[in-house]
Formats: C-alpha cells, sequence, structure tokens
C-alpha cells in the first residue's frame, strides 16, 4: 500500500478495563500538551525512568562504576520526547497512597507521544512508556495509552506505534487498537514501518535499522518485528514476562534479541476526544 494511500481500520470504541488498585490508593491521570511541560514534571518523569527503566547489559559498551542502572535527566527527556512540542503530549499516572491532608500524590507513570502526519494518515507514536515496578500488572500502562484518546491531537491518528522491549508495552498499544496481540496485521508493518519512521520528526527513528523476518529475507533468528537500537539493556525481566506471553499463545512479534526492541505498528480507528486540552 503506497504512502499516500489513507489507512482505514475498522471501526471500534473506547475501551478502558479497571484497574486493580492498592488498598486506600486513587488513582489520577493528567495530560499535558508538550509546551506546558514544566521543568519540574519532566525532572519527575526522569527520575522515575532512572528508578525504574532497568539496568545495563553485559554487552552494553559504557557502564558507570558507580551504578548500572539506565539514567536519564529532564533536559535528554525534553529533547528526546519534546523536540515538537505542540504536537506532543504527556500522560502522567500520579497515585494518592493515604489521608489526602497528609500524603502527597506521588508519580508512578508516564508516557510522552508524539503525533505527525504519514501520507493521508496520521501517526502517533509512543516515545516513551514506563510504569514504577511497584504497582506494575494494574493496567497503569494500559490507562496512560487510552487516555491519549481524550486529547484532541489524537482524534485523527489512525495507526498507532512505539518502538520498546517490553511486551507489555506492546500489549498495552495493542488494547489501544482494541485488538489482540496474537492476531495483529504483520503485513501491516511489513509494509508501513519503513515509511512511518522514514515520516517521522524524531531522529532516533528516521535512522532505525529494521530487524526480523519482516524486513530480512535472510534473517537467521527468530526476531520477526524489531529495530536493532545498540541500546544494550540488560532484557532479565521483558524476557520473562515474553515467555508468559508465548505460553498463552499471545504473542506474534517474535523474540528479543541483545541491543534489539520490538517495533509495534497497529492500524486504529479514530476515536472523537472527549475534551480538549
Amino acid at each position: 500500500m503506497p504512502k499516500s494511500t489513507p489507512v482505514t481500520p475498522p471501526t471500534r470504541g473506547l475501551v478502558l478495563p479497571s484497574p486493580t488498585s492498592p488498598s486506600k490508593a486513587s488513582f489520577s491521570y493528567k495530560m499535558t500538551v508538550g509546551s506546558e511541560v514544566s521543568d519540574d514534571t519532566l525532572k519527575l518523569c526522569a527520575d522515575l525512568f532512572s528508578s525504574n527503566y532497568g539496568i545495563w547489559g553485559d554487552q552494553a559498551a559504557t557502564i558507570s562504576k558507580f551504578t548500572k542502572k539506565v539514567k536519564m535527566t529532564g533536559a535528554r527527556l525534553r529533547s528526546q520526547c519534546l523536540s515538537h512540542l505542540e504536537s506532543s503530549v504527556l500522560v502522567t499516572c500520579y497515585i494518592q497512597v493515604g489521608p489526602l491532608e497528609s500524603e502527597h500524590p506521588q508519580l508512578y507513570g508516564h508516557t510522552f507521544s508524539t503525533v505527525w502526519d504519514y501520507g493521508e494518515n496520521k501517526v502517533g507514536w509512543v516515545t516513551q512508556l514506563v510504569v514504577d515496578a511497584a504497582v506494575r500488572q494494574r493496567y497503569i500502562a494500559t490507562h496512560l495509552l487510552q487516555t491519549l484518546k481524550c486529547h484532541s491531537l489524537f482524534s485523527h491518528v489512525n495507526i498507532v506505534g512505539l518502538v520498546l522491549s517490553h511486551p507489555a508495552a506492546c500489549n498495552a498499544l495493542v488494547k489501544y487498537a482494541s485488538a489482540n496481540i496474537k492476531d495483529i496485521e504483520l503485513d501491516f508493518i511489513r509494509q508501513h514501518a519503513k515509511g512511518i519512521l522514514a515520516s517521522s520528526p524524531i531522529t532516533y527513528l528516521q535512522a532505525a535499522q529494521l530487524s526480523g523476518s519482516l524486513f530480512q529475507d535472510s534473517s537467521t533468528s527468530d526476531a520477526i518485528s524489531s529495530v536493532f537500537t545498540e541500546f544494550y539493556v540488560d532484557h532479565t525481566e521483558p524476557l520473562t514476562v515474553l515467555e508468559q506471553y508465548k505460553k498463552k499463545g499471545q504473542w506474534c512479534l517474535g523474540e528479543l534479541l541483545g541491543g534489539h526492541e520490538f517495533l509495534a505498528v497497529f492500524p486504529i480507528a479514530p476515536v472523537s476526544p472527549v475534551h480538549n486540552y
């Protein structure tokens, strides 16, 4: 399908599964357009990333002698995820634990996303998705992404995508598309991934090296849809989760190789925003 041809996915509605919340905890989600994201908020997001994203793997070229954790700064986060302010959105998840008068809400999850044109289509891309390890498996990632549907920037989005190493992030994006990860259209990824990444305003995506059997006829690995990012993060947790999906027959993006991340791209039905922000 050529780049200029609009993608017309089936019409589906907004789906928001109920999270399993910790006792006496209140979840709240907030959307902020890129131009209104403060330095203080970026620091909170950078701290959450640094504490929860992961550690460097053995193949990483440079590992601090003081820590193996993958670190992030607010300035770097702004340059990577908010380089196009008016077309980017930050969604944050705060959790209020305990009496409101004695506890301040704490940041437990966030996602940065950017929207751009791909021919006659509109792409919504997740540039970062992080959830605190202490509250995972409570649908927070799913809610973070679903909340994007309430923003006017996403009202005409009909393709969504991400490049991340965690299978749960890919599964959350599948839920955004109201689909099932075992039934996604691999041929859609094969046809459109290169053009979508080339049209991206995000530099590291433009230069992405597609990897796996969808893109390489001579591929000898079991990878199907991935990107060689040379980001050698330890994959112990993602691989454990991946095995759980595979045992249930709920996976079709292939294996996760060192220095690689999964490439997930799905067609969706545009959703009218509930509010304009």
